[in-house]
Parts: C-alpha cells; sequence; structure tokens
C-alpha cells in the first residue's frame, strides 16, 4: 500500500487512517523513528508489549522486592568476576 501524505510547516504529517488502522497505532502511542538510505521509517514503540506479563506470579510487594534483591544478587556476582 502507498500512500501520499504532505509535510505541515513544522514538519508535521498525518498517517492515514487506513494505515493507522492497518498497523493497530492508536492516539497516543509512541512511534520510533529513523532513516534508512534516504527512506524514513516508522516503527511502533513495543517496550510495553515486550514487558508485559515479564513479572507473572509477582503477586504481593514481598514477592516483587524478592525478586529484586535476588536480580541484585546476580548483577553484584557479575560484577565482581
Amino acid at each position: 500500500m502507498v500512500m501520499k501524505v504532505r509535510v505541515g510547516s513544522i514538519g508535521t504529517i498525518v498517517i492515514p487512517k487506513e494505515v493507522r488502522v492497518k498497523s493497530g497505532i492508536r492516539e497516543g502511542d509512541v512511534l520510533e523513528v529513523s532513516v534508512e538510505e534516504g527512506t524514513i521509517i516508522l516503527v511502533k514503540d513495543r517496550t510495553w508489549e515486550r514487558l508485559h506479563g515479564c513479572a507473572k506470579g509477582l503477586t504481593t510487594v514481598e514477592d516483587v522486592e524478592r525478586e529484586l534483591d535476588e536480580d541484585e544478587g546476580v548483577w553484584e556476582n557479575r560484577l565482581e568476576q
């Protein structure tokens, strides 16, 4: 799908609705912008989606604190080596 958009006076563009719907972009989403060989690339930032679920099983403050203490110990061991 190729669509044309116009660049506004301060560099703004409007992503066409069809593109937003097909790519799952919603108001407030963060996009990563890069340029490769003169081509502008917009990628939906999926940091939250990658992190979602990483704390499964940690249901209490004590669980989280215990996990943090264990992680801290792992990093301390790595630094000592």
